[in-house]
């Protein structure tokens, strides 16, 4: 019995990944026609009636850095992130399990110092606001938080995966 509950506990701990990153490839191509909808109304804005939208260059702006940081745990839970593997490729099976483990160790280091950098700048800098919406750092920082903060979970599920044997790429 105890193992079935050791094989149904991490195939729901990814299905549960897999759900959230399913919402956030939603939410990034939502912001994404965002950006497209507001680029066509500040050409046609400047074309049309030779005025500029500083509010909607901000929320472009904005919508654009949201998109990559809550695209990065998505990628790298479908092992679908940036990596380059001309040479493990050609590894034998020892020393490619040991550049899996370090990369994946890098990925887990970065997103976690970044959340610690991100804490110790949001304690001076949380109520600055941005130029033309007056929107507060906590609100655009917030979110780029919880997902490197996903990330960390992904690169530590990815590294179980890699240590139980099991393929991370879907």
């Amino acid at each position: 019995m105890s193992d079935h509950l050791s094989l149904t506990k991490p195939a729901s701990v990814h299905r549960v990944l897999d759900m959230l990153s399913h919402a956030l490839l939603m939410l990034t191509t939502g912001l994404m026609l965002l950006i497209l909808a507001l680029l066509v109304a500040q050409v046609a804005a400047r074309n049309i009636w030779q005025v500029g939208l500083p509010r909607a260059e901000e929320i472009s702006r904005l919508a654009g850095v949201l998109a990559v940081y809550l695209t990065a745990p998505v990628l790298a839970l479908r092992g679908q992130h940036v990596a380059v593997d001309v040479f493990t490729g050609i590894m034998p099976r020892l020393p490619k399990l040991i550049c899996r483990i370090l990369a994946e160790l890098s990925t887990l280091a970065f997103s976690v110092l970044s959340v610690w950098g991100g804490w110790l700048y949001l304690q001076r800098a949380w109520k600055f606001k941005t130029p033309a919406l007056g929107l507060q750092n906590i609100w655009l920082f917030t979110p780029v938080m919880i997902a490197l903060a996903l990330l960390a979970v992904i690169s530590v599920w990815r590294l179980v995966e890699i240590l139980r044997g099991e393929e991370t790429a879907k």
